[in-house]
């Protein structure tokens, strides 16, 4: 509604001139018509409707190249390598009767060592891939591991398995054989085991890898990662939509 005790007749009537105040009273009321009838809104809505679908298409086509981006970063790849790890820590304290270590009489010190040694490879591999991030909290979580596995070295030199001085591992096949069933179940056969424990090391690092991985196309502007305005008007102005 409009208030006349703070409306501009001036501009209503124009500046007294016949003319004037014809032309200058009639484009007036006609405004005053149009928002009155509801037309001035739907004006408005229409153009910012149409604003916003350009807005909405951008924003997706920005969120797929966000998502293919962060698919090919090294936290993606720690993520991955990880996974593998823990699969290969699994496989070597998996229980039951087709197990590595389900019966001494029948144990199969080649198969453990094959299963062995692709534990040890998925390590190094996990570590290499930590080590082309400097993301502090993927980090931290890899440096957790490779402590515990500092202060089992001597543990793990027992069945042929050495630690370096870079915190990868390596293993003797000749070493790891002749540690015999006792040693090796004990080392790498539970859950309770080096590789129990590394498994589950391995896990949280993958999901500090995938957490850290979706902060990162977050993005920190005001404009948030799509290019919205987080808490304005939304996407084309529909904020200004309750005004009318």
């Amino acid at each position: 509604m409009i208030r006349f005790n703070s409306f501009n007749y001036g501009s209503l009537f124009g500046s007294g001139n016949r003319s004037g105040y014809s032309n200058s009273i009639l484009s007036n009321l006609s405004q005053l018509s149009s928002i009155r009838s509801g037309a001035y809104s739907k004006a408005l809505k229409a153009y910012y409707g149409k604003n916003n679908n350009t807005v909405q298409k951008n924003a997706a086509e920005n969120k797929i190249k966000s998502y293919d981006y962060n698919k090919g970063t090294e936290l993606s790849a720690v993520s991955k390598e990880s996974s593998e790890l823990v699969l290969a820590a699994k496989k070597l304290t998996a229980a039951g009767k087709d197990s590595l270590f389900s019966d001494k009489e029948k144990y199969d010190a080649d198969a453990a060592f094959k299963s062995a040694s692709e534990f040890v490879s998925n390590y190094n591999e996990t570590l290499s891939a930590v080590g082309k991030t400097a993301n502090t909290v993927v980090n931290s979580a890899a440096g957790s591991m490779t402590r515990l596995t500092g202060a089992m070295s001597k543990s793990l030199g027992s069945i042929g398995i050495t630690v370096g001085k870079d915190g990868r591992i390596s293993i003797s096949e000749e070493e790891f054989k002749n540690a015999g069933y006792d040693k090796v179940r004990s080392m790498l056969g539970t859950s309770g085991s080096f590789a129990g424990i590394i498994a589950s090391s391995a896990q949280r690092l993958e999901s500090a890898a995938e957490q850290q991985n979706r902060y990162s196309g977050l993005g920190n502007g005001i404009y948030g990662k799509y290019g919205n305005l987080p808490g304005g008007y939304g996407y084309g102005g529909s904020g200004f939509d309750r005004w009318f």
